[in-house]
This record gives structure tokens, C-alpha cells and sequence, in this order.
């Protein structure tokens, strides 16, 4: 016996259930699939099914569409009906035309005629859900693969998801964020009262549109509760819940300073917490930091033993055979809390080395450390109490968030303000925030670019 499938949408009145309208949408033959390739439907068969869907549905819901007027705006005169006009509307995965009842004034010396559109109802033609996925593609890809990769969702290419309307529109909703993540957060958004809280400041380098110069620097920071580190294996660890935040704004630190109290009163910030910060030694990173001071019991920041070793494995590959054990004495003693008597030791190294160049990165490793001795610690001593004392469980979070977005794209350059945009969508997908907050922040965006 052979059988077809038919995919069918009713109207049925609610009252009676009585079935006022059937349209077949689709007719398929069931019979055995010869492939996997013939088991259900096919991607393109599945958008396009989707796309008679909507029409069905739009089809009874733009008869119910007001557009507003009661009487005419003009002379007050009551208002008759003109047929329809034909409206865009962009879906997810289709686009689609809207018919919206247009008016016309009955005052025969009045001119007066409406031609509501979907933009003109709804402040826009763009389904929000498509603007989510439109921002989501545009922060973690170019905009060209952005495009190229929602072609790829829809089968076909569609004007809509053209990577310049991906820009503009990634842009005004990361303008948006921007703002808001200026203003303190409200108390439901926060976590309880925190003992302690862990800060991690970096930076990371974006190529710049100014010709004058190769990059400008976008500073990141993670803030996090210790209870929230989840082991995985001997070797891996990830932060559960935390909160990041990023600025490329030039404006003396006081965005990301901003932004970073703020992200830190998420996380359960107040006067009686506990903070560890933790950076790689940058200047501007310390600034950010020490901007808490005033709003926490205890202050204690650390230069990053992370970066500590990375800056003598750099060394390390530069120097003789012989003085490589002498290095490795260096980093251990500092590893133990002696910082004096580190830079001593690695200052007597200095006068043994007659290489320029080895000179030179060893005096570079003396200056750094110098520079920052006011924030080392002793390491070995917090690390047989569990206590923080480096940031390589976030290290990811330039990779992550700066440098895969950044430097991975081409010949692509940045401003200031446009990769300062882009960094907020990040944030709030890497602070796992995206899924409550881009609503609004979408809905305000189209709402101003509408």
C-alpha cells in the first residue's frame, strides 16, 4: 500500500472549531529512503517548507495589522479602506511580502492617503531573532564570513544579510551595550555579597586604520568568584561564571574602569570583599586595577606568574648553554618570594654576558621585573595554600575575545570606536550574558536606526 504525507495549515474558528480555511502546503510521497541523503527532508527543502509556513501565518496576521490611524491625520475626517500594500519583512531563515491595510481620507477636498509599511507599524522589517543572529555573526567573524556563513544557514543569498547591513547593524547594537554597561547594575543583576573576587586585567593589540601607526590596544578584564574555577582534568580548568569586560575607547581608562566596578559589583563586590588582581605588568593595566581600592576591604595585586614565565622562556631561548641554569636559579628564588635576591642574581648574570643582544633581553627581563617588584609575591607559598596567583586558567580571554576576532581577519583595520563596539558584543557572549541582555539591546538598536 503506498501513502503520501501532506503538510496542511487550517484556520479553525476557536469557538465552534469549526475548519474555515485548508491549505496544502506541501505533498510528499513516503517510501523507503534508497540513502541517508533520502531520509527526511533536505536542508533546502526544510527553508523552504519554513518559508510557507510564515506566508500562511503572515497571511492572517497582516489582516489584523493596525497601522494606526483612526481618522485622518490631516482634517479628522473618518477614513475608508484602499486595498493593501505590499510590505517586506525579513525572517530568520526567509524573506517575505506583508499586505497592510492602507486608508484613504472620505473628505473628498482632503488628499490624504496612508502606505503603512512593516518599518512604519513595527520601527522595522528585520525579525529581531534574525538582528541576534546577524550581531552574533558579525562579533565573532568578519563581516564577510558573517555573510558568507548565514548563506549558508538559508541556502540561498539574500540581500538582507548583506555584510555592510551586518556591520551597521553589529555596530548600533554594540553601541548600545556600550552605553548600558556605562550605568551601575541594578541589584537583581547582581550576585550576592562576595568574601573574595579575582580580577584579571590585559591587553591586546588591534591593526589600526591610521597609517601612521600598526596597532592601538583594547584592554580586557575578568572578574570572577574563586568558588566559581571548576577543575576538568589534572590539567585543565575553567571559570564557571564570570564577568567580562572590554574598552577600546582612548580616553584615560576611565570607560574600562568603569566598566570594570561595574562587572565587579556583579560578581557580589562590596566593601567588605576580599580582591586579587592580577595583571601582566602593563601600566595601564595596574591604573585599572587600583581603581577598586576604594571599594574593597583588601587590595592585593600580583604581577601574573603566567607572564612571569613567558618572559624568562623568552630569555631562556636566547641565552648560552651555561648561564641557563643559573636563569632557572633566578626564577626559582623568585618563585619562593625573594625578589631582592632574584634581581641580584640576575643582575650579576647581566655583567657575564658579552652578547649585545643576549645583554639586551636579559636587562629587558631585569627592567620588567624591576619595574614591577612591588607586586611579587611569594608564589610558591600561595600555591601551597590554593590561593590565586596566576591568571592561566582566563590566559584564553585575549586569544578568545581580541585576537581571534582582530587579528584573524585579513587585511581588515579598525577604529577605535568600531572595534570598541564589536568588543561589547563579545563580552557579553564570553560572560555568557548575550542570551539575557540581547533583546533589549537589539530591539533599542533597531528602534534607532528604524
Amino acid at each position: 500500500m503506498e501513502y503520501e504525507l501532506r503538510v496542511v495549515v487550517e484556520k479553525v474558528s476557536v469557538s465552534s472549531q469549526e475548519v474555515v480555511k485548508r491549505d496544502t502546503l506541501k505533498v510528499y510521497n513516503v517510501k523507503a529512503p534508497a540513502s541517508i541523503l533520502e531520509l527526511g527532508l533536505r536542508h533546502e527543502e526544510q527553508i523552504s517548507l519554513l518559508g510557507r509556513v510564515q506566508n500562511s501565518i503572515l497571511a492572517e496576521q497582516s489582516k489584523l495589522i493596525d497601522p494606526g490611524h483612526d481618522v485622518c491625520p490631516k482634517c479628522s475626517e473618518k477614513l475608508s479602506k484602499l486595498g493593501f500594500t505590499k510590505s517586506n519583512f525579513h525572517a530568520v531563515f526567509s524573506d517575505h511580502k506583508v499586505g497592510i491595510q492602507k486608508h484613504q481620507c472620505r473628505n473628498s477636498e482632503c488628499d490624504w492617503q496612508s502606505a503603512p509599511t512593516t518599518t512604519s507599524v513595527f520601527g522595522t522589517s528585520l525579525h529581531p531573532d534574525l538582528a541576534k543572529l546577524q550581531c552574533e555573526q558579525g562579533a565573532l567573524y568578519s563581516y564577510r564570513e558573517a555573510q558568507t556563513n548565514l548563506e549558508k544557514l538559508t541556502v540561498h543569498r539574500r540581500r538582507v544579510n548583506n555584510h555592510n547591513k551586518i556591520r551597521q547593524l553589529t555596530d548600533d547594537v554594540g553601541e548600545v551595550l556600550a552605553q548600558e554597561n556605562l550605568k551601575p547594575p541594578v541589584e537583581k543583576d547582581c550576585a550576592p555579597p562576595a568574601n573574595e573576587l579575582i580580577v584579571q586585567v590585559d591587553g591586546g593589540h588591534i591593526p589600526i586604520k591610521d597609517q601612521d601607526k600598526r596597532s592601538f590596544e583594547a584592554l580586557s578584564a575578568v572578574i570572577y568568584r574563586p568558588e566559581s574555577i571548576r577543575t576538568i582534568d589534572q590539567h585543565h580548568r575553567e571559570i564557571e561564571s564570570k564577568s567580562c569586560v572590554l574598552s577600546a575607547t582612548d580616553d584615560n581608562l576611565a570607560t574600562i574602569k568603569t566598566y570594570v566596578l561595574h562587572a565587579a559589583r556583579k560578581q557580589g563586590l562590596v566593601r567588605n570583599t576580599e580582591v586579587t588582581a592580577l595583571a601582566d605588568g602593563a601600566n595601564n593595566c595596574w591604573s585599572v586595577i587600583l581603581s577598586l581600592n576604594n571599594h574593597c576591604k583588601q587590595l592585593t595585586c600580583i604581577l601574573d606568574w603566567f607572564h612571569i614565565g613567558k618572559k624568562f622562556q623568552n630569555v631562556r631561548s636566547t641565552v648560552e648553554e651555561g648561564f641557563k641554569d643559573t636563569l632557572e636559579r633566578v626564577k626559582w628564588t623568585l618563585w619562593h618570594g625573594n625578589s631582592d635576591e632574584a634581581l641580584t642574581k640576575l643582575e650579576l648574570l647581566i655583567t657575564n654576558v658579552t652578547d649585545p643582544k643576549k645583554r639586551t633581553k636579559l636587562e629587558g627581563l631585569y627592567d620588567y621585573l624591576k619595574r614591577n617588584q612591588a607586586y611579587l609575591v611569594n608564589y610558591e607559598e600561595r600555591d601551597q595554600e590554593n590561593k590565586t596567583y596566576t591568571s592561566q586558567v582566563a590566559e584564553s580571554q585575549i586569544e578568545a575575545i581580541i585576537n581571534a576576532r582582530y587579528k584573524k581577519s585579513g587585511k581588515m583595520q579598525w577604529t577605535r570606536e568600531g572595534a570598541h563596539k564589536v568588543l561589547q558584543i563579545r563580552g557579553m557572549i564570553a560572560s555568557n550574558e548575550w542570551g539575557n541582555r540581547w533583546q533589549s539591546a537589539v530591539l533599542s538598536a533597531l528602534a534607532v536606526a528604524a
